[in-house]
């Protein structure tokens, strides 16, 4: 693969006609980087508004080196990432390395040891970044190949930038929906080959992890493993779905086999949302609005 050549293609945009670029010092820049997609959102702070949307398909990409080189392709190609004068930005990393560990036992300079216990790190090509969670007294440790946070710096012209690990947006955001519920609840954040597995109750998270699937048939098995290891009842327990799953798709045909409840889950409250967002399922692009809940 040529990592000059474009392998991408937006798939999805949505630009609010009342948002102009010279609003950016009011505007937070938040963008979603996967091996499968590059996602980006601004939010307007002085309405708290998400006013635009663009989502990047990355096409016959399989390395952290051309997902870097993609990224400073779309970089090129964005108005939104050309600009300089955002307000604040917030990265957000997919990948299957984080561990989260109870901040009395986290120790910063110790944080690659923590996190080696669950993965695996090349310290010649990963950096091991850390997100502490306030609410729950826990620390997110997770790696980024340096390739991407230098592509990362580059395109955001070396501004401070918040990172984060995606199951830290879904935990942050999922527990602010649930509050103080009583009822154990399960959720599924669905992506290309990857399902996030989340078990939340009234004293918290209890359960986080994310499991990659060929098809539908390893898709089920891990969320049957999971609720048989949770104690939970498929045909009594309600499952929320959330991210790229549709109605009429293979992976919700599965599931609806074996558990007898689900629902789609809907975006973060706290946030508005031009009318343009409108036509998107209420479910789709999670990860992407729950950044806003990050600080």
């Amino acid at each position: 693969m040529n990592t000059n050549s474009t392998h991408f293609r937006l798939s999805h945009k949505i630009l609010d006609e009342a948002f102009a670029l010279s609003q950016a010092p009011d505007s937070n820049l938040y963008l979603a980087i996967s091996q499968k997609s590059v996602r980006l959102g601004v939010v307007d702070l002085k309405r708290n508004k998400f006013v635009v949307l663009e989502d990047y398909e990355l096409l016959t990409v399989f390395s952290a080196q051309q997902v870097a080189e993609q990224l400073r392709l779309i970089a090129k190609s964005s108005a939104i990432l050309k600009h300089r004068g955002w307000h604040g930005i917030r990265v957000l990393i997919s990948n299957q390395n984080f561990t989260l560990v109870p901040e009395t036992l986290f120790e910063p300079a110790h944080q690659a040891d923590y996190l080696r216990l669950h993965s695996e790190l090349d310290p010649q090509q990963d950096e091991v970044l850390a997100y502490r969670h306030a609410d729950l007294e826990a620390v997110n440790i997770f790696s980024v190949p340096a390739v991407i946070l230098q592509a990362v710096e580059e395109i955001t012209h070396h501004k401070p930038v918040l990172y984060l690990h995606q199951t830290s947006a879904l935990i942050r955001s999922l527990l602010h929906q649930t509050g103080r519920s009583r009822e154990r609840r399960l959720y599924l954040f669905v992506e290309q080959h990857y399902v996030t597995i989340t078990v939340i109750s009234k004293s918290g998270l209890e359960f986080c992890n994310i499991f990659q699937y060929l098809g539908p048939e390893d898709f089920i098995y891990f969320v049957i493993f999971v609720m048989q290891e949770q104690k939970m009842d498929p045909e009594a327990e309600t499952i929320t779905v959330l991210g790229d799953i549709t109605h009429d798709s293979a992976l919700f045909s599965m599931l609806q086999k074996y558990v007898r409840h689900i629902r789609f889950g809907k975006k973060p409250a706290d946030v508005a949302y031009s009318y343009k967002f409108d036509d998107i399922f209420e479910h789709r692009y999670f990860e992407l609005y729950s950044i806003h809940l990050c600080d």
